[in-house]
């Protein structure tokens, strides 16, 4: 059996709204995703023998049950009950840390090669279970394109796909972690405060109207340099939005390389019809 290689884009959130605090103490969510054309690639092979093998290109990321994409696989197998051994290569373009959703992607392509491999894949609701236990972003990397997500980011509906419009992506020389972004919201921030619904966005096709973060505030306490990355995008007078919990940063449109210790990447929306596509 051949291996399969699989494309994993990052995303980035165009608009991010907390919409409250829930009963189980995570935060009610309403985003938009969108993937991008910078990706990382994913190959996936099964083959005679036992376990998981997980190879990386990056040196700093885990190559065990560390990883999301081997918990993925581990997670896959035992649910498709495949013998065999699962071997995976990630080669990493996506930065880590960034809020551009690598880790998860990872994850999603993982799971979108093994059903390519599976004699008997899994059906499309247990499969659609498994991603969402394995993190809220991977369902959305199951998808592609924009979608609108609430819940945890993981009740999403697909919206029409966006053109590839050009953007630039810019990250401080540091990550900034999730948890102590949320940890880190005011009362004000985190709501109540009712949800647009996803016909909002489907009545409205400008992006640039869309872009909006809840987060930015408390990511900037948390780790101030995402400031940096802001004030130069507002320099080049273009729409703007940080994604995820940070720490990069969308601007629309190609832009020349932001100045060190920033870091630049020119890319394009990634439409749903163009998720799997090798460049």
């Amino acid at each position: 059996m051949a291996p399969y290689v699989v494309i994993a884009p990052a995303k980035v959130n165009l608009f991010l709204e907390v919409l409250g605090r829930r009963d189980d103490g995570f935060h009610a969510l309403e985003t938009v995703f969108q993937t991008l054309a910078l990706h990382d690639t994913v190959t996936v092979d099964h083959a005679p023998g036992d376990g998981i093998t997980l190879h990386c290109d990056d040196p700093s990321l885990p190559v065990d049950a560390g990883n999301l994409a081997w918990r993925a696989a581990a997670a896959w197998q035992r649910l498709a009950g495949l013998p065999g051994r699962l071997a995976i290569t990630l080669t990493k373009r996506i930065p880590v840390g960034a809020g551009l959703g690598g880790g998860s992607s990872d994850a999603a392509a993982v799971l979108r090669g093994l059903q390519r491999l599976a004699p008997k894949p899994l059906t499309d609701a247990v499969l659609a279970g498994l991603a969402s236990e394995l993190g809220s972003d991977v369902p959305f990397f199951l998808l592609g394109g924009c979608a609108h997500a609430t819940g945890r980011g993981e009740v999403l509906t697909a919206l029409a796909d966006l053109p590839p419009l050009p953007v630039t992506v810019v990250q401080p020389a540091v990550g900034c972690p999730t948890p102590a972004v949320f940890a880190a919201l005011s009362d004000v921030e985190r709501g109540p405060r009712p949800a647009r619904g996803a016909a909002w966005w489907s009545d409205r096709r400008d992006p640039a109207a869309w872009l909006h973060n809840r987060l930015t505030a408390a990511a900037l306490r948390v780790q101030p340099a995402i400031a940096e990355a802001l004030a130069w995008l507002a320099a080049q007078h273009v729409p703007l939005v940080m994604t995820g919990s940070g720490s990069a940063c969308l601007a629309l449109g190609h832009l020349p390389d932001a100045p060190p210790p920033l870091r630049t990447w020119r890319t394009t929306l990634r439409p749903r019809t163009r998720l799997d596509a090798a460049d």
